[in-house]
């Protein structure tokens, strides 16, 4: 498990929580990570493991050339 995907992680400490509302549509947690102040823990744990996916994928394309 990645930090950000731990609720208990030092790192989604509600001390980061910025007062605002997840930017995600139709999610009301509270908005602040060490890793973003936008998203609440779940939603940036799911951004933060995409944007490590894309990465990833752009790895292997480049190790094929």
């Amino acid at each position: 498990m990645e930090p950000c995907e731990d609720p208990n992680d030092p790192g989604n400490d509600p001390k980061y929580h910025t007062g605002k509302k997840c930017v995600e549509p139709g999610c009301n947690h509270p908005a602040g990570t060490a890793w973003s102040p936008y998203w609440c823990q779940k939603h940036n744990a799911e951004r933060l493991n995409g944007i490590g996916a894309s990465f990833e994928g752009m790895l292997a394309k480049f190790k094929k050339v």
